[in-house]
């Protein structure tokens, strides 16, 4: 079960992704580039699984697509310091996000410039990579847990 409110224990930050609510950010013109950032206080499986299985923002084919165990207390403070650094998108303006403060929309090109930076500092190559789930999962994650 997503735990919005108080974690007692360790949690979970997860990112998981919708390919139905990609498409729509698409076609509103939001961007394809939507995932939700949340807490969950079990498996990166059953984040996955409770997501689908609530139908939750009218998708059921939610996955996780990275995840990192953190003490986190509560859910929206760190959202609303992640949203300091990442786009996050406005549910008051949008009537499909149904008020979830979790999704955010990722500028790709962020993403390549950090990974070129991390690149040259540890190898002395500034070649842009091909970006990957993962790296996009480790961008909001990181960004989820900066103080």
């Amino acid at each position: 079960m997503l735990t919005p409110s108080k974690v007692v224990s360790m949690a979970l930050v997860f990112v998981a992704k919708s390919k139905g609510l990609q498409e729509w950010g698409s076609d509103v013109g939001i961007s394809k580039n939507l995932f939700k950032v949340g807490l969950f206080d079990g498996k990166a499986t059953d984040a996955a699984a409770d997501l689908n299985g609530r139908k939750y923002l009218g998708q059921d084919d939610w996955t996780v697509i990275g995840k990192r165990e953190a003490e986190v207390a509560d859910e929206a403070p760190m959202l609303d310091k992640m949203a300091e650094r990442v786009s996050r998108v406005d549910p008051g303006y949008y009537p499909r996000i149904k008020g979830d403060r979790g999704i955010f929309k990722v500028n790709i090109h962020n993403i390549e410039a950090q990974l070129v930076v991390q690149s040259a500092m540890t190898e002395g190559d500034a070649k842009v990579p091909k970006i990957k789930p993962a790296d996009i999962a480790n961008y909001l994650i990181d960004a989820a847990l900066r103080v």
